[in-house]
């Protein structure tokens, strides 16, 4: 009998699984391919070339062939089901309308005025310090005035050779949060170390540490244009390296972080996007809500009461029953294991799978008081609506199902 051994692959789990996910080349502006080195402890994020596994799992392996899980994969699965932060990254993007609701056009002037506010927004009007790429700590207004005045030149240079036009951003904004009581002195040293590795030599940037709000956060601010004329742009892929990145320098400094896909941890809604979720914490209505619950309202209408499948249902459904049977399938390796520690998480990992069957999405959750609205004035009861949980930021509820042997189903 054999004794060849192949890995158990988490792809469902680790990646966003879509098509040309991998980050760009350096001369699209993006970072290396198959940079694997998250945090320099050989605990970064899976890079298994070995093929996955059906639903049947690592039990239905043949006898001459044993099914393994690396000690990568092994240790990110242990925070994953224990429930280890989540780390944020995220692009801020230029607003598109005045505060008089005009469009703005994108040229040297509106790029100036935006470059010239956002500075002094992360330093606080010269308050806060600026760490620029070379380690030079910025210290009040007129620091901060002064690095505008230069990257502007370098702006006005870069269009002056071709490598920039009217329309070219000047600065890209990127913000590194992480959740709960946590060092705010090792965030920023790891978005230091973050951006030495991905962005220097190669693009100007500042970065400032924000600890006037509920988590401490990092903007780093990062001139579009490269040295080498290269334009950095970055994608959903790019994102999620460096959240990968993120966490794993955060790990290196002592910090239980992750950087999992949200299907990884049953979260089927997306986030609020920060403009939305200002304005909800205002107490304002968020316009965007009244069209979300219109559009529901046509389509249950135009449909008979109830809510039309789209192809994107179903997608979720799928990729919900390959990532419990990823974990299933995880699970029963473990349990065959001589150590008291794997059969620990292969405990764990079934309590956690069983918890991942509720793939509501947030059309589902408006249907559905739609359907109790209009019950109700049919006849004559006054609805209570429950809370909407959409509005929350991206969490894991950690709920668990009452039959392991559950899988997805649409909810409509």
């Amino acid at each position: 009998m054999s004794n060849f051994k192949t890995e158990l692959g988490f792809e469902e789990c680790w990646s966003n699984n879509e098509k040309g996910s991998s980050v760009r080349s350096p001369a699209a502006g993006g970072f290396p391919k198959d940079q694997s080195e998250a945090d320099g402890q050989g605990d970064a994020v899976s890079g298994n070339k070995s093929a996955g596994f059906s639903a049947s799992g690592g039990a239905g392996q043949a006898k001459s062939q044993a099914t393994s899980i690396s000690a990568a994969d092994k240790a990110r699965l242990a925070r994953v089901v224990r429930g280890a932060p989540e780390v944020m990254v995220k692009v801020s993007k230029p607003a598109k309308m005045d505060k008089h609701g005009n469009p703005i056009r994108v040229n040297r002037q509106t790029e100036g005025t935006r470059v010239s506010a956002h500075l002094e927004y992360i330093s606080r009007n010269g308050k806060l310090e600026l760490e620029n790429n070379l380690g030079d700590v910025l210290t009040g207004k007129a620091a901060t005035e002064g690095l505008f005045a230069e990257w502007m030149q370098s702006h006005d240079e870069d269009r002056a050779n071709g490598l920039a036009s009217d329309r070219t951003r000047i600065t890209t904004s990127i913000v590194f949060s992480m959740p709960g009581n946590i060092n705010a002195s090792a965030v920023k040293d790891a978005v230091r170390a973050l951006a030495a590795q991905e962005f220097g030599g190669r693009h100007d940037y500042v970065m400032a540490l924000h600890t006037d709000t509920k988590h401490p956060h990092v903007h780093l601010t990062v001139r579009t244009v490269g040295h080498d004329g290269i334009k950095l742009n970055l994608r959903k892929a790019d994102l999620q390296h460096l959240r990968d990145t993120f966490a794993g320098k955060l790990r290196q400094r002592g910090i239980e972080a992750e950087s999992t896909p949200r299907s990884a941890r049953g979260v089927t809604r997306r986030g609020e996007r920060t403009p939305v979720y200002k304005i909800r914490q205002r107490g304002e209505v968020v316009a965007v809500d009244k069209a979300k619950r219109r559009e529901v309202q046509r389509d249950v209408s135009d449909h008979g009461g109830r809510l039309p499948d789209h192809a994107w249902d179903s997608a979720i459904v799928e990729r919900r029953n390959r990532v419990m049977n990823t974990y299933s399938a995880a699970a029963a390796v473990l349990a065959r294991s001589t150590d008291p520690e794997d059969r620990e998480l292969a405990r764990a990992t079934e309590r956690f799978a069983a918890g991942l069957t509720d793939v509501t999405t947030e059309r589902a959750v408006l249907a559905r008081e739609v359907s109790v609205e209009q019950a109700a004035s049919r006849t004559g009861i006054d609805p209570v609506r429950s809370d909407n949980s959409d509005h929350a930021h991206d969490r894991d509820t950690g709920q668990e199902a009452p039959d392991r042997g559950n899988r997805p189903e649409r909810r409509r």
